[in-house]
């Protein structure tokens, strides 16, 4: 999504029954020739770069007092941690890690904490770390990285969004095999290969290039698809989620791990308009690894997911129906892989 970025839309006829309730497959169907678009478009919003300024915790306001003539100055005592449940469920785990630590360590919970209850944490040593907290079951509530505790931090936790009770899963894919007859194709500035152990990696072989695959089949209204993403450790590149009735109507979700960034960016008749979400930083982005990237559409309302967490929406009546598209972009620097990984589509019963 920059400057006089060509942008690639492959699309591959995924000839294939609809699928139940329970997200079985469809039988093997008959390969079809992919068809690629382009379109050449100036992007709407700039993107971060490299070395955002690093990310906090949301600070408590501090008042400050009048100085005592009489004492000394203190040095501080470290930072605080304030934890809020606002998951409507008990919490038992809390790990506080280092980013530099390989491990989680050791649960700083002595007891559980129950929803809507609260707890604080003193004496910490002023650093960067990564904190992760569960459920009773032991199944991730949240997890944030990267967070800069500094004097009196606090972290209000909300647990990861549950899927509406009228989803219906419609499509499951572990590309574990190729039924579905992704990719198979390739040119000078895209590679577009069957499935790979396991994952289905877009091989960007140019700078300033976004490419995408649709899941063609599906088409509706209300949705939520979800996929996972990672890239090539170092890279300038992003991963992306779309959705559109075709290659000139599209919202495109992309996420930048390095920056722990996100947008939202409209293409409306084959020509990019201002972004639906300017690129904002996120601390549920995982700087280090895969992400999952989830977009949905209910009621009127575009919701942002990444990692299990709603992170934004904005409200649109844009594009009526349309299909999912997945893939990626690269900026600076290519080749980048986008490898893909575990996608699964929801249909928004009414």
């Amino acid at each position: 999504m920059k400057h006089n970025r060509w942008i690639w839309l492959i699309i591959a006829t995924l000839l294939m029954g609809v699928l139940a309730c329970t997200g079985g497959k469809s039988a093997t169907p008959e390969p079809a020739t992919p068809v690629i678009e382009t379109v050449t478009q100036e992007a709407p919003t700039p993107r971060p770069t490299k070395t955002p300024a690093p990310p906090t915790a949301t600070p408590k306001p501090k008042e400050t007092e009048a100085p005592q003539e009489t004492e000394a100055p203190t040095a501080a005592a470290g930072a605080s941690l304030e934890v809020i449940n606002q998951s409507g469920m008990e919490l038992t785990e809390l790990y506080i890690s280092s980013v530099e630590d390989s491990s989680w360590g050791a649960n700083w919970l002595s007891e559980s904490l129950a929803a809507e209850d609260s707890i604080i944490f003193q004496d910490l040593d002023e650093g960067t770390y990564d904190l992760k907290i569960t459920y009773n079951d032991g199944s991730t509530a949240e997890i944030v990285y990267n967070v800069l505790l500094s004097d009196e931090s606090t972290w209000t936790v909300f647990g990861m969004a549950g899927l509406p009770d009228n989803a219906v899963l419609r499509f499951e894919e572990d590309f574990t095999d190729n039924r579905n007859n992704w990719g198979n194709s390739f040119s000078d500035d895209v590679d577009y290969p069957a499935p790979a152990d396991g994952q289905y990696c877009i091989n960007i072989k140019v700078s300033d290039m976004t490419a995408w695959e649709w899941y063609e089949p599906f088409r509706t209204d209300e949705f939520l698809a979800e996929v996972q993403c990672s890239l090539d450790a170092g890279t300038d590149a992003s991963c992306g989620l779309g959705f559109g009735p075709d290659g000139d109507n599209l919202f495109w979700y992309e996420l930048d791990s390095e920056t722990q960034s996100y947008a939202v960016h409209l293409l409306q008749d084959d020509a990019w308009q201002d972004s639906l979400i300017d690129w904002t930083e996120d601390l549920h982005i995982n700087p280090g690894g895969a992400n999952f990237l989830a977009l949905s559409r209910i009621e009127g309302t575009l919701y942002v997911y990444v990692n299990g967490m709603i992170i934004n929406w904005v409200d649109t009546d844009l594009f009526p129906t349309g299909r999912v598209g997945i893939g990626g972009a690269t900026y600076d620097d290519a080749p980048v892989g986008v490898c893909l990984d575990d996608l699964m589509v929801w249909r928004i019963e009414k």
